[in-house]
């Protein structure tokens, strides 16, 4: 029977049967598994501190025939200021979602867990706003994942934006404000297109998170803009993923 111990952030808890966990873990060096818990709906399950989402553990596991087994664990963070705050609580559960859809079974991505990692280490002990938090999560799991656009300059006139701008989420393209008043044959907008608009402060961000390290990408300023990039954010990944999020839905229910 294989055994492997592996340290990974739990992205999903799901019930099986009346009294057992399935976790989707998002691992180091294994990709996304499939782990089951035994006993985990327990309030007496050894496993109780490392069974719920957002939680950050090293986990021993065994192989059987469709599942891994955890037979061992040792917690490493739970960022429990997050589950105190139920803003915090919701955005974490979209985080996790997004991770969770871009992640792969078996599929090694270091860049996308280090990512997810700092930004719940950020909703939890920092003192960013949640709405930041969630922008530049959504665009830099774009920019790993391999969604990123290209905002260096207009495609059409190849030229730096003079003030506002435009990207066609679909095509991934930069769209200044002058070439957008230009025939469709020439910026190459289609019936397909989904055109999103951008200031000059917001591409600016954009390109922080582009080149950011990630242990850095929230040392941004953003004085009036955060909702514009917040929703482009929001509509540029969806329209790569193709895919609504119950908890997004949620999160943004708080605010109404």
């Amino acid at each position: 029977m294989e055994e492997i111990n592996v340290k990974g952030l739990v992205l999903k808890a799901s019930d099986l049967g009346e009294n057992d966990k399935i976790l989707t873990i998002m691992t180091e060096d294994k990709g996304k598994i499939s782990a089951s818990v035994k006993g985990g709906k327990s309030l007496k399950s050894k496993f109780m501190s490392v069974s719920e989402p957002f939680t950050y553990a090293s986990f021993g596991l065994r192989r059987s025939t469709k599942y891994f087994y955890l037979f061992d664990s040792e917690l490493i963070d739970d960022f429990y200021p997050i589950r105190e705050d139920l803003i915090k609580v919701s955005l974490a559960s979209y985080i996790c979602d997004i991770a969770n859809e871009l992640s792969l079974e078996g599929v090694e991505d270091n860049a996308l867990l280090k990512l997810t990692l700092n930004a719940l280490y950020a909703l939890a002990y920092k003192d960013h706003e949640p709405e930041k938090v969630k922008a530049a999560y959504e665009f830099k799991s774009a920019v790993v994942s391999g969604y990123m656009p290209e905002i260096s300059f207009c495609s059409v006139c190849h030229r730096e934006p003079e003030d506002d701008s435009f990207i066609d989420a679909a095509s991934g393209t930069l769209i200044c404000s002058d070439c957008m008043t230009l025939p469709s044959e020439k910026t190459g907008i289609t019936s397909s297109s989904v055109i999103l608009p951008l200031s000059k402060a917001t591409l600016s961000a954009l390109r922080f998170l582009e080149e950011a390290p990630i242990q850095r990408f929230l040392s941004f300023t953003l004085k009036d803009d955060m909702k514009l990039l917040s929703n482009f954010c929001e509509k540029y990944l969806s329209c790569h993923l193709e895919k609504d999020f119950y908890t997004l839905g949620f999160y943004k229910s708080l605010f109404n």
